[in-house]
């Protein structure tokens, strides 16, 4: 009988074990398919900031000093 009893809470051990790896699998499968939902939605909204200020996204920093330098002169 004891051999028995030994072999059920054996067998009972592997059922609980496999039940926990299955839970920490699906926990970082969870947290791996969040994660790639963040990525994409800050891919969309740099994409519709880059959209809205194209002008200033392709803008180089020479470029805005000629222009500054165009309208703003020691003359005035």
């Amino acid at each position: 009988m004891k051999k028995y009893l030994f072999w059920f809470f054996v067998g009972m051990g592997i059922v609980l074990f496999a039940y926990w790896a299955g839970g920490q699998v699906a926990w970082q499968k969870c947290n791996a398919q969040i994660q790639e939902s963040g990525v994409v939605h800050q891919r969309i909204i740099t994409e519709q900031i880059g959209r809205v200020n194209e002008k200033t996204f392709n803008t180089g920093v020479r470029d805005i000093r000629r222009v500054l330098c165009e309208k703003y002169t020691i003359a005035e």
